[in-house]
């Protein structure tokens, strides 16, 4: 018998006419049928609105909605607006599914109904030919990854929220009962004005899913291709605003934890956090030509690392990786010059 509970799968896009088929390809080859799949244009200026528009033609399934360039986060909104599904779920616009990802989930769910989360693993793609040759019986077949999950939303922060190769969604790929997504949406709102390009990206929403969910069950299966694209400054974001915003993010997000009075998620974010405000600056310092936005997103740089440097200093250290990152954090302060330097001169950028 088909199932009649329906499916919203989100995919914001600017640019994406690279990717976009494969993934596209890979949502509506789905074992599970019953789903409307939202494709949301952001004002591409590649081929992303046609491909889009192709699909509509061959699916009725597929809906098409076009955006002035309002950013990923407008995009997603947008999508999740006019959806209607009892669950729903978000993609990047390249990420690969395997085709039994939804019946999985699904049938995760129906087995614990008092969890507002079902989420899978995803593998971390450097090389895209590996996507184009991927067997998904062959690996499904051998990748179990123990039993499912069952955890309360801390222990999912606390477990996976540091990047690992293989790793579940931790917004994408979830698997959100609409209810829990409505109170998530709310949340999100709250912060749209004070950065509109991250209010509904993963840099802040991951930490509301775990703060919020009171159950998260992991599926025991890879079920997700991501793409990581090559390091680069060509390609980097040069825009300090954007930037600032992916900053403001991560304060929201440690700021999070103390309320919630998660000490063990918050020093066990912090010192990436740290790397990720660092890796801004060296974006900003190496890309902003405008003195004044340089100024002004330095200065905000200068704000949030004195804010958490107490509490870094006290996070325990584990071992020389823990302690040549805390020491490289206090190096930048000191030298930033010179930091940006060597780490241009270590990562090849």
């Amino acid at each position: 018998m088909e199932d009649n509970r329906l499916i919203s799968i989100v995919i914001g896009s600017y640019n994406g006419a690279d990717f976009l088929n494969e993934t596209v390809d890979s949502i509506l080859g789905q074992t599970y049928k019953n789903i409307e799949l939202i494709l949301v244009d952001d004002g591409s200026k590649d081929q992303t609105l046609e491909i889009m528009n192709h699909y509509k033609h061959v699916d009725a399934r597929v809906h098409v909605f076009h955006q002035e360039n309002s950013g990923a986060s407008a995009a997603r909104e947008c999508g999740y607006r006019v959806s209607s599904g009892d669950y729903i779920i978000l993609s990047d616009d390249d990420d690969v599914w395997s085709p039994h990802l939804l019946e999985d989930v699904m049938r995760i769910s129906d087995c614990y109904p008092d969890a507002e989360v079902v989420t899978t693993f995803n593998r971390r793609v450097n090389d895209f030919s590996e996507i184009t040759n991927y067997n998904w019986e062959e690996n499904l077949s051998k990748d179990i990854l123990g039993k499912p999950q069952v955890m309360s939303g801390h222990d999912f922060g606390l477990k996976y929220r540091c990047n690992t190769d293989v790793r579940p969604g931790f917004f994408w790929g979830m698997l959100f009962k609409r209810a829990f997504m409505d109170q998530m949406v709310e949340a999100f709102m709250k912060v749209k004005d004070k950065m509109p390009t991250h209010y509904f990206n993963d840099s802040f929403c991951a930490s509301r899913v775990s703060g919020m969910a009171k159950k998260i069950v992991v599926t025991n299966q890879i079920h997700i291709l991501y793409r990581v694209c090559a390091m680069s400054l060509s390609h980097k974001s040069t825009v300090s605003l954007h930037v600032k915003h992916y900053v403001y993010a991560l304060e929201e997000e440690l700021d999070f934890y103390r309320v919630l009075g998660w000490k063990d998620v918050y020093n066990a974010v912090l010192p990436g956090g740290y790397l990720v405000v660092l890796r801004s600056w060296f974006m900003v310092y190496a890309h902003e030509r405008n003195e004044q936005e340089r100024n002004n997103y330095f200065s905000e740089i200068h704000r949030l690392y004195d804010k958490y440097i107490n509490d870094l200093r006290r996070v325990p250290k584990n071992g020389w990786k823990d302690w040549g990152v805390y020491w490289s954090i206090l190096f930048w302060k000191k030298c930033p010059k010179i930091w940006f330097r060597l780490i241009r001169m270590l990562r090849g950028w």
